[in-house]
């Protein structure tokens, strides 16, 4: 028969080893249910052109925030936007308060984040819609979602110009869905509906 020392020793054993898994179990669900690991690109309109950002998530967090190159003041944009990166990474979230003296540009930097750290969420599957403002007034969309993945974009309503608007209605969506995200480069000769495409594409996978 075992003794009770060795007993208590394989009991000791059991207990780590269960306590191990637990937290690789816990990690991994973690994992799946919060931001997905990879580096995210947001876009927002600044005080001087679009401010551009590329967020890394790296075991489900905010690990690096980093900034092209942009047209904001230098001078002022600088030290505010090193401020704003520092504090969201150290509470791991975008909602941090502009920096007073550069509120264009500080809420570019947020709104840009923001809409990186939507992409890292994932998708929930389902339909939605989602409405922008187009050239000739608003245009619907309609989104499909299939395991957690963008599988259909399909143009609903418009008041486009059929000739012009007919590559982007073809081309966006099929972007769109190439590339999981609705960060796509707008089609030559159609800029404002596919700007509308993409914006209606963004407000009906966030809002």
């Amino acid at each position: 028969m075992l003794s009770m020392q060795t007993r208590r020793s394989i009991s000791l054993v059991l207990l780590i080893a269960l306590l191990v898994v637990t937290g690789v179990v816990w990690s991994m669900g973690a994992q799946e249910e919060g931001l997905k690991d990879g580096v995210y690109v947001g876009r927002a309109q600044g005080f001087g052109g679009e401010v551009v950002v590329d967020v890394t998530i790296s075991g489900g967090r905010i690990t690096a925030i980093a900034v092209r190159p942009h047209d904001e003041t230098p001078f002022i944009a600088g030290p505010a936007i090193e401020t704003l990166v520092a504090k969201m990474i150290e509470t791991q979230s975008p909602e941090v308060e502009a920096v007073s003296g550069a509120t264009y540009t500080s809420n570019a930097l947020i709104a840009a984040v923001k809409q990186a750290v939507r992409k890292a969420e994932g998708f929930k599957d389902g339909v939605y819609t989602g409405t922008a403002e187009g050239f000739g007034g608003p245009l619907t969309v309609e989104v499909t979602v299939a395991n957690g993945a963008i599988a259909k974009v399909v143009v609903l309503e418009n008041s486009e110009t059929p000739f012009i608007a007919e590559e982007a209605f073809k081309k966006l969506p099929e972007a769109i869905v190439a590339n999981q995200s609705w960060d796509v480069d707008v089609v030559s000769g159609a800029t404002y509906t596919s700007k509308a495409i993409i914006a209606a594409v963004e407000a009906a996978l966030t809002e």
